[in-house]
């Protein structure tokens, strides 16, 4: 590809600022590099980071700027989920940053993820909590089935477990701890009063934003009550969802009769994720993830302050309660685990939960603009929108990276 080609396809699809482009291929070619090497040129522009990665894959595919998803423009990849890749967007005729999740291009072939899927969006759309990643928009382009919801600037509690794992103390401040939990109960409560039972609390599936406020951001595994208009015949088979749980979050009630999960289930999976937390370790430590599951199954939980000897009695407690194995012993409501952990929190961090819809900009006409579009029923029944089929192509590599 010629650099002039990578030129036309930069500027003129709105990727980089004409001047910062021209910069970029002065210090190429300064460093006695050819006009004709522009795969090479593009890497530079990834490595310098005035391209994404995102946008250089798709450069070095031959497909011109700018990324376009139905009316969205696409800037980003940011994180995969349990069903899709979620990806950083704008709608740039109300300039409304948007987080686009992106679904499998096969999924609407296959009865069983169709249902699944009709079941995460169903439930994504009608949610409205601070704890929640609010959904605005559900379309299709092409092949494609995306969700159009609130900007995800930020990062998983994963990544921030994994970053406190290399340090002295891999556990969170119990104060930072707390709240962070005591969110995910508020948000949990929440759908559980809609009828929702995740089935996945995990921390990959839980979002903390600048504002370091958490956001439960993945339905892909649950169940809720409006499941009977699914496809009977699109049950799961059974066990194909273990093969995707983590087993360091899985309660002893899943490996068993899946009919039976309730919201305890959750409350449980929040156990392990709050006991990670607070201890900087998971309940149960086995490189065999089918042993682990037993133990979940078998074995009581170690005392999260043989790991920390330093937690409030009040919490190791609840704990204890939350990983109890009958669901019978637990708390029968998120609620009651949120409650719980208040005072246990700073006074600020639950005081700014009362602006908690600050640090979501939303544009009026974009807000109503999507209002106006209706609701869907079916996938197959959502209206298509236009999109290059070379990019509905590029994204079905992307997805099933």
């Amino acid at each position: 590809m010629h650099c002039d080609q990578v030129r036309q396809n930069v500027v003129n699809g709105r990727l980089v600022p004409v001047g910062a482009f021209e910069t970029a291929l002065s210090a190429w070619l300064a460093t006695s590099h050819a006009l004709s090497d522009g795969e090479g040129l593009i890497r530079l522009l990834v490595k310098q980071q005035v391209l994404t990665e995102f946008q250089g894959k798709g450069l070095l595919a031959g497909i011109p700027g700018p990324y376009r998803l139905g009316p969205y423009e696409v800037f980003d990849r940011v994180a995969a989920g349990r069903l899709g890749i979620v990806f950083r967007a704008r709608h740039p005729e109300f300039d409304q940053p948007v987080a686009l999740k992106i679904f499998p291009i096969d999924v609407c072939s296959d009865r069983e993820q169709a249902a699944q899927l009709t079941r995460e969006l169903r439930i994504a759309v009608q949610t409205d909590h601070p704890n929640v990643v609010r959904t605005f928009q559900i379309g299709r382009a092409g092949e494609a089935v995306y969700s159009a919801i609130e900007d995800l600037q930020g990062e998983t509690l994963s990544n921030r477990l994994k970053r406190e794992s290399l340090t002295a103390t891999p556990s969170l401040p119990l104060g930072e701890a707390c709240r962070l939990i005591r969110e995910a109960a508020l948000g949990m409560s929440y759908l559980h009063g809609l009828g929702v039972v995740l089935r996945d609390v995990q921390p990959a599936n839980l979002w903390l934003t600048p504002a370091r406020q958490l956001k439960i951001m993945e339905f892909g595994a649950a169940h809720d009550s409006l499941e009977f208009l699914d496809d009977a015949d699109s049950v799961p088979t059974e066990h194909a969802d273990e093969l995707r749980w983590n087993f360091d979050y899985v309660s002893p009630e899943q490996g068993d009769d899946q009919d039976s999960v309730d919201v305890r289930s959750d409350i449980y999976s929040l156990g392990c994720v709050a006991f990670h937390c607070l201890t900087g370790r998971v309940v149960f430590t086995d490189k065999n993830p089918l042993r682990k599951m037993i133990r979940h199954a078998r074995d009581p939980a170690p005392s999260a302050r043989d790991f920390n000897s330093s937690l409030p009695s009040e919490v190791v407690d609840l704990l204890v309660k939350m990983l109890s194995k009958k669901p019978s012993d637990r708390p029968v409501d998120a609620s009651l685990v949120a409650a719980a952990l208040e005072p246990f929190c700073e006074v600020a961090d639950v005081d700014e939960e009362i602006n908690a819809w600050a640090s979501v900009e939303v544009r009026p006409s974009f807000f109503d603009w999507v209002s106006s579009g209706g609701t869907f029923e079916q996938i197959e029944k959502i209206p298509q929108a236009e999109t290059d089929p070379a990019m509905v192509e590029f994204l079905k590599s992307m997805t099933s990276e």
